[in-house]
């Protein structure tokens, strides 16, 4: 009975202190968000599309080709940051631009519906008011494969080519799991609010190519970003968005797929990817790597995709 008594006082005292530790993580994650935000400066331009603003960076001097939009897969906190060593091979010769989505990167986090109209009119809007105008070549990276092939589907005009970079289709997410998604972005959600995020390795971040102020600014924005009421309210609506693009019509423009193994998505991914390459005429090639194909494959699909745009009309 002592020992029952004993090992119930150790594991209280146990649980206490760690109650402790994170409430003191918590109050000083708030305070520092707060010191931190005078701290976070964009290195592109923040565009004003109505309530609210958008940050788009461009690189690269102007050609004859039309001009190269990364678009980037859902919650990446950063996207200017995670892209840049794939785009910077692009900009000798190219024009390319980041547009971060609201809740994105530099962008404004506010309160906005997420269908795929809204998201695909305010990527337009940014990139017009940066001056960037069409026809683009998108190179969406996972969810935002929707966004893409609805443009293309709506403004055939605005799109001489999509470069998918692992990204979803409408099939994507007819045997996804919404419910393992919700448990982990209410578990992500709880420990961004605990400031928990701070503890180094707990969100590993690619910093090949950044310098140390580039790395800073990409900590200070996933201490602010992460799963933000708009990337959440993005992953709600994304099954209706699937849908609205299953049923959005055909698509003119040329498409050249890169594919990771699936194997940190689902078992359906790659065949997926192959129905929806086959249905709309796409190249196709699948790598045996991770999700993020760009961090791996960056010089391959530099190659391959130059030769893509120099095959275009």
């Amino acid at each position: 009975m002592k020992i029952i008594k004993k090992t119930a006082k150790i594991t209280g005292c146990i649980v206490g202190v760690l109650v402790i530790i994170i409430t003191i993580f918590a109050v000083y994650n708030q305070i520092a968000l707060k010191t931190e935000a005078d701290k976070i400066i964009p290195n592109g331009q923040m565009i004003d599309v109505g309530a609210y603003k958008v940050h788009v960076y461009t690189e690269g001097a102007e050609s004859d080709y039309p001009a190269l939009v990364f678009l980037s897969g859902s919650a990446t906190v950063a996207p200017v940051y995670d892209f840049k060593q794939l785009y910077t091979l692009f900009s000798d010769e190219y024009k390319i631009a980041v547009v971060e989505k609201a809740g994105y990167g530099y962008s404004d986090i506010i309160d906005i519906e997420r269908d795929v109209d809204t998201m695909v009119e305010e990527l337009r809007a940014a990139l017009n008011g940066a001056d960037i105008h069409y026809p683009y070549i998108l190179l969406p990276h996972s969810m935002s494969g929707l966004e893409a092939i609805y443009w293309a589907q709506k403004y055939p005009h605005e799109v001489s080519g999509i470069v998918g970079l692992d990204m979803a289709t409408p099939y994507s997410y007819d045997e996804f799991d919404f419910d393992s998604v919700n448990q982990m972005i209410y578990l992500g959600g709880t420990v961004a609010k605990l400031g928990l995020l701070r503890i180094p390795g707990i969100y590993p971040l690619n910093t090949d190519t950044l310098t140390d102020t580039e790395k800073y600014q990409q900590n200070l924005l996933v201490y602010r970003n992460a799963v933000n009421k708009v990337y959440i309210k993005e992953g709600k609506a994304v099954y209706e968005n699937s849908r609205t693009v299953l049923n959005g019509g055909e698509i003119s423009c040329p498409i050249l797929m890169f594919s990771s193994n699936g194997e940190e998505i689902g078992n359906s991914w790659i065949s997926t990817q192959e129905r929806f390459a086959k249905e709309n005429n796409a190249q196709l090639e699948i790598f045996d790597c991770g999700h993020y194909i760009h961090y791996y494959k960056s010089e391959v699909i530099s190659e391959k995709t130059r030769e893509f745009i120099k095959g275009l009309k």
